[in-house]
């Protein structure tokens, strides 16, 4: 019989997965053919070792093999999981959905997601960013050693979620969007204000649909779940996922722009064991871009008045923006909130009650007075008695990680490291071995990532 005909043989019973590991390995090595190269022996042994050993394999080879036949280098953490399944390097592990919802579920529709979160104007198709709501599937084109084959597609866990921090944003992205329908002018629609939304993935989600009714959505989430993700992108996904019939809709006659961008992209990374950098910088177009659409109003929105300086990587294109007159203004989302006075009417519907601008009724159109970007409406409205920090806001350029000399509304430069995961690669040929996660060693540290 041929070695992997012969029966197999318990070695060991202890349960210590690195000493089992470390014998295993060393019995794989010292068996192996006299005239196999230690790579090869290394490839034989993945493939017995299976969905156990993969972890403590990967950790006893940067130890057992000689520096010449493998190394440690930093690759793109998205290119990863598209190449090799979602939970690439974690695949015995999954993800869990807080506030998931208890209304029905068409699983169905999640092959339709992309398409259906897509901005309404083909203008505009070219900033959204797919990434995240492909993820959901997505078929890996190789398996990775050690991993499941095949990894269970991310679209059969996935389930919708509706916290109140979303009902929050979904409330105030609609009360923003009925400030724009009543200052219709006679040509219909403003569409000289484009909005961007910096609020967590799922609440920035929420916001968005909450304000579709005025607003063009164009998401930009350019990054996928991950078991140990510093992003907790899977969360945003069932965000969408729960918004994903009123982002189906029909909306007839142009809308004005809104970007919506996940405020945890820039999430603090240690570079540990314990994590997977699936961070992500924002992607915006130019001012001359925006200028040529007409747009003249940028409103920048983040969650609370507490927030008084842009993200950084939005820094160049806030200046850049200013610096092309296009006038640029901050606004917290907690800007908006339900008047507390105002009595329930008996038809009132489920998006009862109301945000306003301010808190209240009568404040609501002051909004025009901190943003003047248009005629005040009638009759005249009441000051807001909460602190509005974000009217005088004007953006100023600074050094961050991300600055760049480039050409405003490109892809901003990332830190070195920022975005990618360390993996153990074969010499010679290239061929990936799998994910280094498991190991906190010095090999595992081979850049710093970015505290965001």
């Amino acid at each position: 019989m041929s070695r992997l005909d012969e029966p197999f043989e318990r070695a060991e019973v202890l349960d210590k997965p690195g000493i089992v590991g470390a014998r295993w390995w060393h019995k794989g090595l010292t068996e192996a053919p006299k005239d196999a190269s230690r790579r090869s022996a290394i490839m034989v042994a993945l493939g017995v070792v299976g969905l156990a050993g993969f972890a403590a394999a990967i950790a006893v080879a940067a130890d057992g093999c000689s520096d010449d036949e493998h190394e440690v280098q930093r690759k793109r953490a998205l290119d990863m999981q598209r190449t090799f399944g979602w939970s690439f390097g974690a695949a015995q592990e999954s993800v869990t959905f807080d506030g998931e919802s208890k209304k029905p579920f068409d699983q169905a529709a999640i092959a339709r997601m992309a398409t259906d979160l897509r901005p309404g104007d083909e203008a505009l198709r070219a900033y959204y960013v797919p990434a995240l709501f492909e993820s959901p599937s997505a078929v890996p084109t190789l398996v990775a050693q050690g991993d499941p084959a095949p990894i269970t597609p991310l679209g059969n866990v996935l389930r919708p979620i509706f916290t109140a921090a979303m009902e929050r944003a979904y409330r105030s992205g609609k009360a923003l969007a009925s400030l724009l329908l009543a200052a219709r002018t006679a040509s219909g629609l403003r569409r000289d204000i484009a909005v961007i939304v910096d609020l967590d993935g799922p609440e920035s989600v929420a916001f968005a649909a909450g304000a579709a009714e005025a607003f063009d959505p164009v998401f930009t989430f350019d990054n996928w779940p991950h078991p140990r993700g510093v992003v907790k992108a899977h969360q945003t996904l069932a965000a969408a996922a729960y918004y994903q019939p009123l982002f189906a809709r029909p909306h007839p006659g142009p809308r004005a722009t809104m970007f919506v961008l996940d405020r945890q992209r820039l999430s603090p990374y240690s570079d540990d064991a314990t994590q997977f950098d699936n961070r992500h910088v924002a992607r915006l177009p130019s001012a001359d871009a925006l200028w040529d659409r007409g747009v003249r109003h940028v409103l920048y929105v983040v969650p609370t008045e507490a927030d008084t300086t842009e993200s950084d990587d939005l820094n160049d294109d806030l200046v850049a923006y200013r610096m092309r007159q296009l006038r640029v203004g901050m606004m917290a989302a907690s800007a908006f909130a339900p008047d507390l006075t105002e009595a329930k009417p008996a038809d009132a519907t489920e998006d009862w009650p109301p945000y306003y601008y301010g808190g209240s009724a009568r404040s609501h159109g002051w909004f025009w007075v901190d943003y003047p970007w248009g005629p005040p409406p009638k009759p005249a409205p009441v000051e807001p008695a909460v602190r509005r920090p974000g009217r005088s806001y004007a953006p100023a350029a600074r050094a961050t990680p991300f600055s760049t000399s480039s050409a405003a509304g490109a892809t901003p430069p990332s830190p070195d490291g920022f975005g990618t995961v360390p993996v153990v690669v074969a010499l010679g040929t290239g061929a990936i071995l799998g994910a280094a996660l498991s190991r906190s060693g010095s090999w595992n540290r081979a850049s710093g990532g970015y505290g965001g």
